[in-house]
């Protein structure tokens, strides 16, 4: 088994690959289709596809690695040492994805080159799916009107994300970067990929579109400003961009840490259901 670099020969041949796992792995599906260059497949000696990943800057790793416990766990491994020994994991930053990828390659990392996390997070991936929550929905706020975030919004609408980033993304506060989340705030701006919920034309909530493959969507950013939690607006904002969502056949996914119980009824009251463990690790 081995790894090789995405050639657009194999492009299509990966994304047909990825096509039943692309729940799992939204954003390389994202990436791979937005033509990215740091694209890795691991293949048999037949040719044969058993994984996709991204090496993101020699930094971080996304990852869709189904295989892990089936019969080519061995090679797998080999075939990571081999291409962590040829490329140093000295910088790497995080790995992401499904659980068991996540714990393959933190594995060969702490016993190979003796690199241990120094934050771990714990998730449930969900997807948008559960018809019974319509009844809950009856609650959500009705006077939320949900939009895009435009240029002409944003500077109402970025210290909603300030305020998301520190509570959410950040281990340590001190290491919150305002440039950089400002610059990556403005980018998914430009694309269109920001919707913010108002009442009075007042932006109270938020969420994102982190990456979009060809059937599934991943939001991310989810957030409502504390005053006016517990008032349905987070239903109401989600409800609105998974409908837009389901207009055009594509279904909404995100993930959620696992201690964090109240956004976990509210994404379960919006018809969102687990289904598989996530886990984003740090170095």
């Amino acid at each position: 088994m081995f790894i090789e670099p995405l050639t657009e020969e194999l492009r299509n041949r990966v994304l047909a690959y990825l096509l039943p796992y692309e729940k799992f792995a939204v954003v390389l599906c994202s990436q791979i289709l937005h033509g990215a260059r740091c694209i890795y497949v691991l293949r048999g000696n037949f040719g044969e596809i058993h994984g996709v990943f991204s090496w993101w800057q020699g930094s971080s790793i996304h990852h869709c690695l189904p295989e892990v416990y089936g019969k080519n766990r061995g090679e797998i491994e080999k075939a990571f040492m081999r291409f962590f020994e040829d490329r140093s994991p000295r910088y790497i930053f995080s790995i992401s994805g499904e659980k068991s990828g996540t714990a393959l390659l933190k594995k060969i990392l702490e016993d190979r080159f003796g690199k241990s996390p120094k934050v771990q997070g714990e998730y449930f991936l969900m997807e948008n799916g559960r018809f019974d929550a319509f009844k809950d929905l009856a609650k959500m706020n009705r006077q939320l009107s949900v939009e895009k975030c435009t240029e002409k919004d944003a500077e109402r609408v970025f210290p909603l994300q300030v305020a998301f980033e520190k509570e959410e993304v950040v281990f340590d506060s001190e290491l919150f970067d305002e440039d950089r989340c400002l610059a990556k705030f403005e980018n998914f701006v430009e694309a269109g990929a920001v919707f913010v919920g108002k009442i009075k034309n007042t932006p109270l909530c938020k969420l994102t579109v982190s990456a979009e493959g060809k059937n599934c969507v991943l939001l991310g950013g989810v957030y409502t400003l504390p005053k006016y939690r517990n008032c349905g607006l987070a239903k109401a904002l989600l409800n609105g961009v998974t409908q837009q969502f389901a207009a055009r056949s594509k279904k909404c996914t995100l993930f959620v840490r696992t201690q964090n119980l109240a956004a976990i009824k509210v994404y379960e009251k919006t018809g969102f259901k687990k289904f598989c463990n996530f886990e984003i690790i740090y170095y």
